[in-house]
């Protein structure tokens, strides 16, 4: 179950990136969205791999 629910949240964040970047772009803060982009991968992976699963199959 919870493996589930990291994937739909990874596969929901993804597929909302490209929004978070145009916000980034317009308010002038695209370092901020970017840094928040990497930090919430690198989130992601460390919580895959804390309860063993693999992310690399989800495309946002």
């Amino acid at each position: 179950m919870i493996e589930r629910f990291i994937r739909l949240m990874v596969w929901w964040f993804r597929k909302w990136y490209p929004i978070f970047r145009l916000v980034g772009e317009k308010t002038g803060r695209e370092e901020y969205v970017e840094t928040a982009i990497e930090v919430s991968e690198e989130n992601f992976q460390n919580t895959a791999e804390a309860i063993g699963i693999e992310l690399e199959g989800i495309d946002g």
